[in-house]
């Protein structure tokens, strides 16, 4: 979850002013791209995670949670802008549903309430960690937004590593 969601302390930080590096006087439409996405996403995204796993609909939300960031540091238009967010959207409501859910899998029924506890505190420190690192990194400086962006993408692709790594130990496991 930290890793997941550092890209919207990103997102809410450094945002208002990279969409005015395109002349886009309403900096609300990209949060609504980036809302519709990700409020459709979650309707089949908890299904799909209930139907194929938790963690393949988290490594597929990951991945595309990285290229999202990876690519809105370097998009040269607004609809490319628009695009990313989008794609952004379709990323976080596809790690959102599906983490809370393998969060009360994982979890003693008598400690579930510490659990999401302790998913919601990871949530904050994410979005937090988000907010000052990209802050520090674009320092008001234009030309630093792309590595602010790509420091998410970065936060993404650790998240996406430790998760491929979870499931392959958890296959050496079972084989014993």
């Amino acid at each position: 979850m930290l890793f997941g969601i550092y890209g919207y302390g990103v997102v809410l930080t450094i945002i208002p002013d990279f969409v005015g590096e395109f002349g886009i006087e309403n900096k609300g439409i990209y949060l609504l791209y980036l809302t519709i996405a990700s409020v459709s996403t979650r309707f089949w995204a908890g299904r799909a995670s209930d139907v194929y796993g938790r963690l393949p609909v988290l490594i597929w939300g990951l991945v595309i949670t990285c290229l999202a960031m990876f690519f809105t540091g370097i998009v040269q238009t607004a609809s490319q802008l628009y695009t990313t967010s989008f794609v952004l959207g379709i990323g976080v409501g596809m790690l959102s549903p599906t983490i809370f859910a393998w969060t009360i899998d994982l979890c003693p029924e008598k400690f579930r309430g510490k659990g999401m506890a302790t998913l919601y505190i990871a949530l904050e420190i994410g979005i937090g960690a988000g907010a000052l690192v990209s802050a520090a990194i674009y320092n008001n400086d234009s030309n630093m937004f792309v590595y602010a962006f790509w420091s998410c993408s970065v936060a993404s692709l650790i998240a996406l590593l430790y998760l491929i790594w979870y499931k392959r130990h958890l296959k050496r496991l079972a084989t014993y």
